[in-house]
């Protein structure tokens, strides 16, 4: 069962996130031998279909997690590929989830997850309407509003443009706008992911109303994995992921600024020096987050800072560094 509860942001108050992984067959792109490169999340899809009442199904169960507990609650709904393809969930199976989660008075916030092509009027106008009161969005994987970048490193399969389109539908429709933005893809320096991602923050910042500072991990099978193993690429430095979302939430602070950094600590994750203080600074991003707390951010000792600010200031490229 892949469901978990965690502190984090609801509706823009501190609460609990119930996020479910919904056990479809995954991304189309991954499907026809066209991932994103460092995307190995459609690995973990079922080898055979479940039925769309089993989903359904299973989306009860997860509900348990929250039930009798103190709200307010967050549901975020991933399905390793888009809740919005009809290839996934059928059009009646996302109206039920969509049905069960109105009767929830402490779920205040409702996230789904899709591929800017996928993003259709009709099919989230359907959706918002069931929850007219509930935080609705729409999460969207921009990674970067670079297209090189984004075709180079990433092998993302959309532009820009498509992003915006799909953002304008999505808000016509009435919900809201969750841009995922990737920071440090390959080829970039260490200072280029930053500037990267902050270019991106600035150019999207029109269509967003949350923004998700995805820092990028080593997942198995992946390019990013094979140039990680040649240490030609390195997951980014913790202090690059505090750099952009201070610089971020004092540029916009009234957008959410929100970043889980996944293995932050280890080697396959974000991190630092590879100290145990890199699981604070991992732990500190995690309360900025459900907080929108700065403080969390700028309290922090300045551990290995030094060695990263030389780095970045240098433009200093992975496979050019001694020690990681």
């Amino acid at each position: 069962m892949t469901y978990w509860t965690s502190e984090d942001n609801v509706a823009g108050k501190t609460g609990t996130a119930l996020f479910i992984i919904l056990p479809t067959i995954g991304c189309y792109r991954f499907r026809v031998g066209e991932p994103c490169y460092m995307c190995a999340y459609p690995t973990a899809a079922p080898k055979v279909m479940w039925s769309q009442e089993a989903i359904v199904d299973y989306v009860r169960e997860a509900l348990k997690k929250i039930e009798g507990k103190k709200g307010p609650f967050a549901v975020r709904m991933f399905t390793s590929g888009s809740f919005l393809d009809n290839g996934e969930l059928k059009p009646e199976t996302r109206r039920k989830i969509f049905e069960i989660l109105s009767e929830l008075d402490d779920v205040e916030e409702i996230v789904i997850e899709s591929r800017s092509e996928l993003v259709r009027y009709d099919a989230v106008k359907e959706l918002a309407e069931i929850v007219p009161d509930k935080h609705f969005e729409v999460a969207i994987g921009l990674e970067t509003a670079n297209d090189e970048i984004a075709d180079v490193s990433i092998n993302k399969g959309n532009t820009f443009s498509e992003f915006v389109k799909a953002a304008e539908i999505t808000h016509k429709a009435g919900a809201k706008v969750k841009t995922y933005l990737l920071l440090k893809p390959i080829f970039l320096s260490e200072r280029d992911g930053i500037e990267d991602a902050k270019a991106s923050i600035i150019k999207a910042e029109p269509y967003t109303d949350t923004f998700s500072i995805n820092i990028t991990d080593i997942q198995k099978g992946t390019l990013y994995e094979r140039l990680w193993e040649k240490k030609e690429y390195r997951p980014p430095w913790l202090w690059s992921a505090v750099e952009v979302l201070t610089w971020a939430k004092k540029k916009f602070p009234h957008k959410r600024i929100l970043s889980d950094p996944v293995g932050a600590g280890s080697r396959r994750g974000p991190h630092n020096c590879l100290t145990d203080y890199d699981r604070i600074i991992g732990r500190a991003i995690k309360k900025f987050s459900a907080t929108q707390d700065l403080s969390y951010l700028e309290n922090l000792e300045p551990e290995c800072r030094e060695r990263w600010r030389y780095i970045v200031e240098n433009g200093l490229l992975d496979w050019q560094l001694v020690t990681w």
